[in-house]
């Protein structure tokens, strides 16, 4: 049984197991953003909304509150990944870009400096791809699958890469079992890669990837096929907020039993949206509930 201390979104509602709501929202609603924090501060980055591709990044402090709104600074672009790299950078890689008002798959990694704000960049990835997934781990940086153009058509692919920051150096990795843009997590040494689509349907897959032995597994799959997520560890479970079409959709794995749970802590309908847990306490930020909106400043926030 999860125990729902804290639950809360700007609107105000809250469950009976809340107690004094902390509250927060975005500056600006966004969909097919990132969200990573460095332990102290939580970095909202890029995304979209009605108005286009947008190019901030918006730096909430949680402890007081605060938000700090640094505008202009990236390559307008959504649906890509953000990884901190334990120090003080914050690695920005694929999705899509619009410049010049002409879309691209974005190859540019560009690299934040949470200390100085100053914006650099990495070695372009080789194949960047729409909704795809990254994880940091030992000084490197997987990136899993997504989907690109071919022939004009929107394919989803299984391709896997790593990135090695000090080398500055791009590799493969062995392919994912299942082509599909997919969300991951990193737990215990192993990459877990949860749900996804594949252009075709929603998938229920389940897999863990090991970085030593570049080998795949498959697990017990989830309940029902999950894609427009965002998905979080906290302890010794894995938790995932969001569906494309059942959008209050909540769902914990037991690492330790190895089994899936639906959950119901009133989780608000959004996909797209990102996660991030800090301390004890996840934040799950923005999102839309369809295609052409509305798209959501809120911030739920839970603690699991």
């Amino acid at each position: 049984m999860v125990l729902i201390l804290l639950l809360t979104v700007i609107t105000g509602c809250t469950s009976k197991h809340s107690i004094e709501p902390e509250v927060l929202s975005l500056n600006t609603s966004r969909y097919g953003h990132a969200a990573v924090n460095d332990g102290q501060k939580i970095y909202v980055v890029a995304g979209a909304n009605k108005s286009g591709f947008l190019s901030d990044i918006e730096i909430i402090d949680p402890s007081s509150g605060e938000t700090e709104v640094l505008k202009g600074r990236l390559i307008p672009r959504r649906y890509f990944s953000a990884i901190w790299d334990g120090k003080h950078s914050i690695y920005i890689l694929g999705g899509v870009s619009i410049i010049n008002k002409k879309f691209r798959y974005e190859r540019k990694v560009e690299v934040f400096n949470t200390i100085t704000h100053e914006v650099t960049f990495a070695k372009s990835i080789p194949l960047p791809t729409r909704i795809n997934s990254a994880v940091f781990s030992d000084g490197r940086i997987f990136v899993f699958g997504g989907a690109y153009t071919v022939n004009k058509k929107l394919v989803a692919t299984s391709i896997a890469g790593v990135f090695d920051i000090a080398k500055d150096k791009w590799a493969r990795v062995a392919d994912m079992p299942t082509a599909k843009t997919t969300r991951a997590v990193m737990k215990d040494g192993l990459i877990y890669v949860v749900g996804g689509y594949d252009r075709t349907s929603s998938l229920d897959v389940f897999e863990s990837f090991n970085p030593k032995t570049n080998t795949w597994k498959s697990l017990p799959p989830i309940p029902e096929g999950i894609s427009a997520h965002s998905v979080t560890v906290v302890k010794d479970k894995l938790f995932l907020f969001g569906n494309y079409n059942s959008l209050t959709s909540t769902y914990s794995y037991d690492f330790i039993t190895q089994q899936w749970g639906k959950i119901n802590i009133g989780y608000k309908a959004s996909r797209h949206n990102a996660a991030t847990t800090l301390g004890d306490t996840t934040y799950v930020i923005g999102g839309n509930v369809g295609t052409k909106g509305p798209f959501l400043d809120y911030i739920q926030t839970f603690k699991l």
